[in-house]
């Protein structure tokens, strides 16, 4: 009988009469809030077996959603909550019948939404109404859209951040999905991203273009992906006279500001409890190069046969391995003794809600107390950061004689192959003894 087997097209479908119905089990957590049904159940208004299976897919992830919030113990109105998921359900259903050209098909949905929408009241029916048409915040896919794309988590936070920042000003404008034209596009380029930072503006535009065209794809706002509101949004450059030292770009540290960062008295005014973790994270940025989320995020299991073994990153090239500097061979024997596989390098980071975030502001602070800062009139950063070791690290190898092609290797730059086709295509990479003669060639200034 159909609906009874957990395999197969007709998984989850029940055909009663001449319509199909999605039936799923309801987990024993949540039947006090289904008042006791076991089953929950609902009709998918058609008797195409094809346009069942498609809204059976899309229905069983938003149920699943909703038994896990329950269970979550989230306050939940669920007739309010399961009708917005049934107009989005039928929106995606009718994007995906209208590309296939199925009038039919396209009328029959419209009649059960009109159907659906006319029996439900009030509030069930207003939020029906709008997910139906896609009228929500802006804001309402990102978690989606940002689980979709997979960055990595420092990536993900400042994309979240960039989003954030135009939802805000469209909830001062009360704009919302739909409101979302090209003119309106454009006028928050106006506004908003021109006055930026040509970097920050560029980040801008990269994040709501990605946006947009997730949204396009999976139908949540109407259109193709050529119809982007922010394709062509480019951010006119302003030509104007520069200034002495405004050009002056993020650089490495000087030997006597690693020096005190390494060597001098922990400053007051700052936790004692983090002194090592701040010097060691430094120390190991130092003499491989690795970027402060590469270093802050090691396992155990990830330090092993004298290697740093990075299995993700900011990049493709990012993951890489990176021989360990002779040098960090206290520090790795201190930190990895007594843990095991899945225990994290820098423990003390491992119950932190954002321990990036908290880190990089923990630093900045270490760093400014023992007077190791470099503001500029109209730059937003210090031209010195925790950035500045890899830098320094980079520049120390490059001065030791170090083939710039190896250097890249050891910190994980993609080569480019449209303008270096012999070391972007025609090559695997330096050999393990040429990454480990780099990475012995730089040595952190004495402390005398």
């Amino acid at each position: 009988m159909a609906g009874k087997s957990s395999k197969g097209s007709k998984r989850l479908l029940d055909l009663r009469g001449q319509t199909w119905w999605f039936r799923m089990a309801v987990p024993a957590a949540c039947l006090d809030h289904f008042d006791g049904k076991t089953m929950y159940m609902q009709s998918l208004n058609t008797g195409d077996i094809k346009q069942a299976m498609a809204q059976r897919d899309i229905l069983e992830r938003e149920v699943r959603t909703l038994f896990a919030r329950v269970k979550a113990g989230e306050i939940i109105t669920s007739a309010e909550e399961i009708a917005e998921q049934r107009g989005q359900i039928y929106r995606e259903a009718m994007a995906a019948v209208t590309q296939s050209g199925d009038s039919e098909a396209l009328q029959d949905l419209v009649w059960a939404a009109e159907a659906e929408e006319d029996a439900l009241k009030e509030e069930a029916r207003e939020r029906f109404a709008r997910a139906f048409v896609g009228d929500h915040p802006i804001d309402h896919h990102f978690d989606a859209y940002l689980g979709a794309i997979k960055l990595a988590p420092k990536t993900t936070a400042e994309r979240r951040g960039v989003l954030n920042h135009f939802a805000r000003w469209c909830l001062a404008e009360k704009f919302r999905l739909p409101d979302i034209t090209r003119k309106t596009a454009g006028r928050y380029v106006t506004e908003v991203i021109e006055p930026m930072d040509r970097s920050t503006a560029k980040k801008h535009m990269t994040a709501l273009r990605g946006y947009w065209e997730y949204l396009l794809m999976r139908g949540h706002v109407t259109g193709e992906l050529k119809d982007n509101p922010w394709l062509g949004q480019e951010v006119v450059s302003k030509r104007r006279r520069v200034e002495r030292g405004e050009r002056e770009e993020e650089r490495p540290y000087t030997e006597d500001e690693l020096k005190r960062l390494l060597y001098a008295r922990y400053p007051d005014g700052i936790d004692p409890d983090w002194e090592l973790l701040l010097r060691d994270a430094l120390t190991i940025s130092c003499l491989s190069g690795m970027r402060q989320a590469e270093v802050l995020t090691l396992w155990i299991e990830d330090v092993h046969d004298g290697v740093f073994d990075i299995q993700q990153g900011k990049t493709e090239a990012a993951a890489r391995k990176v021989p360990i500097h002779p040098a960090l061979a206290e520090i790795i024997q201190r930190r990895t003794e007594g843990k095991e596989a899945r225990d994290w390098l820098f423990h003390e980071l491992a119950g932190l809600r954002d321990p990036g975030d908290t880190f990089g502001k923990r630093f900045n602070r270490f760093r400014v107390l023992l007077q190791v800062d470099d503001k500029r009139p109209g730059k937003r950063r210090s031209l010195v950061n925790f950035h500045s070791a890899r830098r320094w690290f980079i520049t120390e190898a490059r001065h030791a004689g170090q083939q710039i092609e190896t250097i890249r290797d050891v910190v994980g730059h993609k080569a480019d192959k449209k303008k270096d086709i012999t070391f972007g295509v025609y090559t695997t990479g330096a050999s393990a003894a040429q990454l480990k003669a780099c990475i012995e060639a730089v040595m952190l200034p004495s402390g005398g």
